[in-house]
């Protein structure tokens, strides 16, 4: 027996997923990189992939030892205002040879316009700090995390 599928149709007060709707705000434009070494006083210097980082704000996101990628949605969306956004990540292996305990993650907010790159390397914790001001809510916004093979990272987004 075959059956025919019609595409998905939502229906008001239905959610299957981030909306396309949403007024959407200017481009971001990230603050400097920060190091893990550096003096951030909004990172607090949690420098693991094991737990999510602390940040001076109230955390509407986080996650933490995650590999590979996730969409993580902001809870209760975003409102107007700051959002700051911390990483941290790390290679794994010996990070002996070309490109050994080595890799990348990715951070989106798609709905912002909002994108960056940090690089990992095995044995060392790489930390990155970035903030963008919010000119129109979105209740329906997420942050999409996306790191290559070998890569463990942790982040926290607030506001």
């Amino acid at each position: 027996m075959e059956f025919a599928s019609a595409p998905y149709v939502p229906r008001d007060g239905d959610s299957d997923g981030p909306k396309t709707s949403a007024k959407k705000s200017a481009p971001a434009t990230p603050t400097a990189k920060h190091s893990a070494g550096d003096d951030v006083d909004q990172v607090s210097g949690n420098e693991t992939v094991t737990e999510a980082p602390k940040i001076g704000r109230k955390i509407i996101a986080s996650f933490a030892n995650g590999q590979f990628g996730r969409a993580i949605p902001f809870k209760g969306g975003l409102r107007k205002g700051t959002l700051g956004i911390a990483l941290n990540c790390e290679g794994k292996g010996k990070g002996k040879g070309k490109g050994k305990g080595k890799g990348t993650v990715k951070v989106e907010v798609p709905d912002l316009g909002l994108t960056f790159t940090e690089d990992c390397e095995a044995g060392k914790v790489a930390c990155i700090y970035n903030e963008v001001e919010i000119s129109t809510a979105d209740p329906d916004a997420y942050v999409h995390v996306n790191g290559t093979s070998g890569v463990r990272w942790s982040v926290s987004a607030g506001q």
